[in-house]
């Protein structure tokens, strides 16, 4: 099964993150991503055999949060920081690294049940949105600006993380909440 460990968001940020995707529509030619698959992913694991979830399971069970995680919508940012953009995400405000230290904590988890490590930085953020075609060179500057009165949105205490199963077929993924564990 594929399998990825996440943050689920309040329906406060899903719908502010939904008027953000309205606004980068006429700048931006992406595959919008629906609003019931908005999400902060903490660690992708991809294929699983079903015989090693149980360990998977188990491993993110012993992550500790000593102090609350609070995050916000910060704005938009395009990936890769340069070139042809890829991927349109909402921007997360993470002011304490509080949510990077669970990022890292359930990279370790994982990695002790045989996940590779992540070599990447990773900053919170939500994907918002797919790029198949070539954008033109302004297009990271327009999209900052046709969000700007919205760049600032919602903060919420992120009380849980959950592991993620994907199914995928021709409609696109389906989501289902496998386990979830007290942040």
């Amino acid at each position: 099964m594929r399998l990825f460990v996440a943050i689920e968001l309040p329906e406060v940020v899903r719908q502010h993150l939904q008027r953000m995707q309205d606004a980068l529509r006429p700048v931006i030619p992406a595959r919008w991503t629906k609003s019931e698959q908005l999400h902060v992913t903490l660690k992708f694991l991809g294929e699983t055999l079903d015989a090693d979830v149980p360990r998977v399971i188990e491993g993110l069970r012993t992550i500790q949060i000593e102090q609350p995680i609070q995050l916000s919508v910060s704005g938009v940012v395009c990936f890769p920081p340069h070139g042809l953009i890829r991927i349109v995400a909402a921007a997360m405000a993470d002011a304490e690294g509080r949510c990077v230290d669970l990022a890292k904590q359930i990279d370790t988890a994982c990695h002790d049940v045989g996940f590779a490590l992540e070599h990447r930085p990773w900053t919170p953020h939500v994907t918002i949105g797919r790029v198949k075609e070539r954008t033109e060179r302004d297009t990271r500057d327009r999209a900052a600006a046709a969000i700007a009165p919205m760049a600032a949105g919602p903060s919420w205490d992120v009380e849980e993380f959950a592991l993620i199963q994907s199914h995928l077929d021709q409609r696109g993924p389906t989501y289902i909440r496998a386990a979830h564990f007290p942040a």
